[in-house]
């Protein structure tokens, strides 16, 4: 049986996972596309992913989660 921190531990790298796949969906699919106004959507929304990324990475940091 899991310890609650190894729970944590385990949702937080899933989440850091889709995170990064999520990010690149969208950098992939704004690349696709020709109209500006959907490159800049996609584009933004890769970076709010990324943000997510980088705000879980820091969690996990400040939690010594390797």
């Amino acid at each position: 049986m899991l310890t609650e921190q190894e729970i944590i531990n385990n949702a937080l790298k899933e989440m850091q996972d889709m995170e990064e796949m999520t990010a690149q969906k969208y950098a992939q699919m704004s690349q696709q596309m020709t109209d500006p106004n959907m490159q800049n959507m996609l584009k933004g929304m890769e970076m709010s992913a990324r943000n997510n990324f980088k705000s879980i990475s820091q969690k996990m940091t400040d939690m010594a989660i390797v």
